[in-house]
């Protein structure tokens, strides 16, 4: 009886719609295409990864809850559902998924509906199964999903045509498998087999909305987008924007064939299939088939008619007879059109058809015209400057749907001064020029909509189409303002971009220091034994003098030279062979003390370690002293035994003394002379060859590498970098636009840098070589966006009747 009346709660809960899972014993007969399963795959990977976000939150939350509560039944009560969570947190996010999968095979209506309540609770007398904690939960879901569609409305409309296309059953927006229904849905089912109190699963539900719910925009972009590269509907429109005069939608193609919105089937609104203009073409008849109602269409003027009953209503092409639209009347219709482009553009960006809009008010006053063929040229110059705008790779897509809304504005501006191309000072263009200047290193983060340059661009935008008519001032005051904002934004990144150069330069001195520190005593001590004293006086004090001295004054100072020869001297008095460099010793020694003691206490070293470092030294002296001493008595007296010897085989000669044995007596003799220093010992190098070393210790890393050829067009590229963008493409990670900043010389490297001033990435000489060669780092384009929108427009338009200046 109780699983039973659980049921029934799910059921009741979900407004009746839900029904019951998908057995997977016996899959439902429909196959998925390609396509669909992609779609279905990034979904749930992104759906699996916000739902352990909500869990982790929602972890937190609950043992913040338990700890602030007063009363133990509700203290014991959270931490009981800490631990359910907890347990069941796997199954949960699978269950979740699964659920959205079965959707995609079984799409249905997950919307919670009052009516289904209702008639739970009267048809079973005596229970109260759907009690306020149900409606409570029926409340929230209900809230969610008119937010959902409420901010994303566009989008979901988008994903339903394109899914409805792809997928062997009818798709609209109420069954959406990606709805906001379907995911509340799944969500709600995964959480009604978990037994938690109402607090806690109030708490759940608020997580899963900040953190999942607020997030769908991201996942119907990423699948609108995959779809369109997928070549679903790449073209479409956006069929919010087809409405009727009462505000329903309008199937694409219905407003242009004369057709009523057909009522009662959802699916109706925007079927998808029927012909479709591309956003770039701009036909002299605007696409009869083409989508694109103006919305409410007000009077349409004084339109000039070529006849009665001679043509039908509608924009006739130039030289048909029809009389063409006035400059005066064709600037009012494009005016009206400008009131009427949404706030946020598809998140594509589309071009706006204006062919096609005239065409539809022409035929809603049932009115015929044609244009002349200088407003024609004009719309079509207009249509591929904006087209380039839209493939520009400098802008990020929200900054771009935003310009791109600046289209009609520019369009009334040409067609009522058709020298406008040729006035390159105009402030229209100057202002797109700021505004992409502005957003050129621009990224798009998760929570964009709140970015203070987006909502400048924004707002610079609805200025614009709120506020010009006619007055040209308004883009000069708009341009102004937007200018003393850059001016803000670029200082403020200027001093965060000054640190970060400044820690990377400091960075890449120290680490060119101990590599420079590094190259000399590895030069020096190469293929020596050392005893343990001169080993400790090297790593312990005279690689941090020398590494000091390096920071401080560079390689080319007295002191550096003067701190490398001590550590020259300092080995080589512990390597010359003795008694030959006795008296070179007896020199050096005095002075070679004081040297070191003195970098000793540069170092602050305590007077104890000093005497003991120094002492270590005088013991290793006085042995080496005492050896040389021994040697010049060893060798004294076996110069006194050779001429005795000598002596003795002149005097016996006549005693025929085997030669072969004197001979070999006198090699034991020698052989067992001893030697200082071995013959393969190499010879200490000079100062000049380490200071050589030094310098150039620091690029050994980069050299390490199979350098390019000096001739390689990349190679020779990397010296004519300067302040320079790009855009940087890396294995599994979003695209990122950076700055070349700085040039660090110490170590050759090229460092990187977004638009708030934070490195991006470093690279030396090579590395930057190979990465605009297998296009890692793609160059920027440089120069103002609407100048290069012209030079592309001037070589693709041939023989314009237009003057463009660039």
């Amino acid at each position: 009886m109780e699983k039973e009346k659980k049921e029934f709660l799910v059921i009741a809960g979900s407004g009746g719609a839900r029904g019951t899972r998908r057995d997977t014993r016996n899959p439902a007969p429909r196959q998925l295409s390609n396509t669909v399963k992609q779609i279905n795959q990034k979904a749930v990977h992104w759906l699996k990864s916000r739902a352990e976000e909500v869990f982790a939150q929602v972890d937190d939350s609950l043992f913040s809850m338990a700890e602030k509560a007063h009363q133990q039944e509700e203290q014991d009560g959270l931490f009981q559902a800490i631990r359910v969570l907890r347990i069941e947190l796997s199954q949960l996010v699978d269950s979740f998924c699964d659920g959205i999968e079965e959707r995609f095979y079984e799409p249905r209506n997950d919307t919670p509906g009052e009516e289904a309540s209702l008639s739970a609770v009267s048809s079973v007398s005596g229970l109260s199964l759907v009690k306020d904690d149900d409606l409570e939960q029926q409340v929230v879901i209900r809230t969610m999903i008119a937010n959902v569609k409420r901010d994303h409305a566009e989008a979901i409309a988008a994903l339903s045509l394109r899914l409805d296309t792809v997928l062997p059953c009818k798709v609209y927006d109420e069954n959406l498998p990606l709805g906001p229904a379907s995911v509340c849905g799944a969500f709600a089912d995964a959480l009604g087999e978990v037994d938690i109190s109402l607090r806690a699963r109030m708490t759940v539900f608020k997580k899963f909305e900040s953190q999942l719910v607020n997030r769908l925009g991201e996942l119907y972009q990423a699948c609108n987008t995959a779809l369109v590269e997928m070549g679903v509907l790449p073209t479409l429109e956006d069929p919010l924007r087809h409405r009727s005069r009462h505000g329903r939608p309008v199937a694409p193609g219905a407003a242009a064939r004369g057709q009523a919105p057909q009522a009662g089937n959802p699916g109706q609104a925007g079927m998808p299939g029927q012909a479709q203009a591309a956003p770039g073409d701009s036909p002299m008849y605007g696409g009869a088939a083409m989508a694109g109602a103006a919305g409410t269409m007000g009077n349409m003027g004084s339109a000039p008619q070529g006849g009665a009953g001679q043509f039908a209503p509608g924009l006739m092409p130039y030289g048909s007879g029809a009389a063409p639209l006035a400059t005066p009347t064709l600037l009012q219709h494009l005016g009206q059109l400008q009131m009427g482009i949404p706030l946020q553009a598809a998140a594509t960006g589309e071009l706006v058809n204006v062919t096609a809009l005239l065409q539809e008010r022409l035929v809603e006053a049932k009115q015929s015209a044609s244009l002349h063929e200088l407003d024609s040229e004009v719309i079509r110059l207009v249509d591929m400057l904006f087209s380039f705008m839209l493939e520009d790779r400098n802008l990020a897509e929200p900054i771009k749907v935003q310009l791109i809304r600046l289209q009609l504005p520019m369009l009334k501006l040409a067609v009522a001064d058709k020298a406008f191309f040729s006035k390159g000072g105009h402030p229209a263009r100057r202002l797109l020029n700021e505004l992409a200047d502005a957003a050129i290193g621009w990224q798009p983060g998760e929570n964009y909509l709140n970015d203070p340059l987006y909502r400048e661009v924004c707002s610079v935008v609805e200025g614009v189409l709120a506020e010009f008519e006619q007055d040209e001032s308004v883009f000069v005051r708009l341009l102004e303002s937007f200018r003393e904002y850059a001016s803000r934004e670029r200082k403020r990144a200027a001093v965060m971009e000054r640190r970060t150069i400044d820690e990377a330069q400091g960075t890449a001195r120290v680490e060119a220091a101990k590599a420079r520190v590094a190259a000399v005593f590895d030069a020096l001590t190469a293929e020596r034994k050392l005893p343990k004293i001169v080993h400790e006086w090297l790593n312990r004090v005279w690689n941090s003098v020398l590494f000091r001295t390096c920071l401080k004054e560079g390689t080319d100072s007295g002191n550096w030279r003067l701190h490398v020869l001590t550590a020259r001297d300092l080995i080589w008095s512990v390597v010359a062979p003795m008694p030959e460099s006795r008296a070179k010793m007896q020199r050096l020694l005095p002075d070679l003390r004081r040297r070191l003691d003195e970098g000793a206490q540069s170092l602050s070293l305590s007077p104890g370690d000093r005497q003991r470092l120094m002492g270590g030294l005088n013991v290793l002296y006085r042995e080496r002293e005492n050896l040389a001493e021994r040697v010049e008595c060893e060798r004294e007296r076996r110069i006194r035994e050779r001429l005795v010897q000598e002596l003795r085989r002149e005097a016996d000669s006549i005693l025929a003394i085997p030669e072969v044995e004197e001979v070999a007596v006198a090699a034991v003799d020698l052989a067992e002379e001893p030697r200082e220093l071995p013959v393969s010992e190499p010879a200490l190098p000079d100062v000049e060859s380490l200071q050589e070393v030094a310098k150039v210790a620091p690029l050994a890393k980069s050299e390490a590498k199979q350098p390019l050829p000096k001739d390689d067009e990349h190679w020779q590229q990397t010296y004519h970098l300067k302040d320079s963008w790009f855009l940087l493409r890396q294995p599994e990670k979003l695209p990122v636009r950076c700055r070349l900043a700085a040039i660090i010389s110490d170590l050759d490297q090229f460092m990187f840098v977004n638009r708030s001033g934070a490195k991006v990435a470093v690279h030396s000489r090579l590395e930057l070589a190979q990465a605009l060669r297998d296009e890692v780092l793609l160059p920027l384009e440089q120069g103002p966006l609407f100048e290069r929108a012209l030079q592309y427009v001037v070589g693709n338009c041939g023989d314009s009747k237009i003057a463009i200046s660039v």
